[in-house]
């Protein structure tokens, strides 16, 4: 006997298919695809980078396109650790070394007049490169802004989720 096979968390006016995330395609629960609030990280497993220094071309001056500055960088990487932790596996959870160099890389590669733009292209290539991070909070500070007057630092931090 034939059972209808009918797809989870389906309503009134909805498809009768699966959602699909847009990456791999795999079909997943409508519910997974739900936007996550940063309350709902409160309590999330993190790992985080912590000032990882990078040396890039970004400013609204040409001298700072030209000659390039010290940026640093934090995240903290929003994923579950869990089964990494019963494991002991690395492939079960994130890489931060492979993180680490895929920020740097991206920040060499990448040139942007405003911080803002550069935080929200690392924050994005993170989440596009890990399907696993769930969010990331990124800080970009800039020590040597050309601010003309004394400071220790600027910098911009955001919050992105899927």
């Amino acid at each position: 006997m034939d059972k209808k096979q009918l797809p989870e968390d389906t309503t009134r006016g909805e498809k009768t298919t699966l959602a699909h995330r847009d990456k791999a395609g795999l079909p997943v629960p409508r519910r997974e695809l739900a936007v996550i609030d940063a309350a709902s990280l409160e309590h999330a497993d993190k790992i985080f980078i912590d000032r990882l220094e990078v040396f890039a071309n970004h400013g609204v001056y040409p001298a700072e396109n030209e000659l390039g500055q010290k940026f640093m960088v934090s995240a903290v990487l929003y994923v579950d650790v869990r089964q990494a932790g019963r494991t002991d596996d690395l492939s079960q959870s994130i890489d931060y070394g492979a993180v680490c160099h895929e920020i740097d890389a991206f920040m060499r590669k990448h040139t942007y007049k405003l911080i803002e733009a550069a935080a929200e292209g690392v924050a994005q290539h993170i989440l596009a490169s890990y399907p696993t991070i769930i969010a990331v909070r990124l800080k970009l500070e800039k020590p040597w802004a050309p601010i003309g007057l004394p400071l220790s630092n600027v910098g911009v931090e955001m919050l992105r989720t899927r």
